[in-house]
């Protein structure tokens, strides 16, 4: 079930990033990213997460994938989590911080700040940039 509803949501995200202009591939399995997008100007390299609930964990392990992946690649990380029957959030790995007593996993909450795909792509302001003219 954990699969499908991950796979559904890496879909759902591939036809908005293709909507905006993106060409996409998925790579089947995540051996090493899950997406990789790019227009021409912008190159994305997106780990994606799905959860019910409002809060999942990131492990150290898929932190050091994506970041070495993107690294590689040229291209900017990401992990996208898709809040079923909520929303979608971007977030930049150099944001979060780890939790728990062991330190391996990075909690991802509804009440993380995170970006919405317009802002990730640039294309809105966030609340912060409107009212510090385009400072964040």
């Amino acid at each position: 079930m954990r699969y499908r509803r991950g796979a559904s949501a890496e879909r759902e995200l591939i036809r908005s990033l293709e909507e905006k202009g993106f060409a996409v591939v998925r790579s089947a399995g995540s051996k090493k990213v899950d997406i990789v997008a790019g227009n021409g100007e912008t190159y994305l390299c997106i780990e994606v997460k799905s959860t019910t609930g409002d809060r999942i964990y990131f492990s150290d392990e898929d932190m050091e994938k994506l970041l070495s992946f993107s690294s590689r690649f040229g291209g900017k990380p990401v992990i996208a989590v898709k809040f079923v029957n909520r929303s979608w959030r971007f977030f930049a790995p150099e944001e979060l911080v780890k939790s728990g007593k062991s330190g391996k996993n990075y909690r991802i909450s509804l009440n993380t700040p995170g970006m919405t795909l317009d802002e990730l792509l640039g294309k809105q302001k966030n609340l912060l940039e409107v009212f510090n003219g385009g400072e964040n």
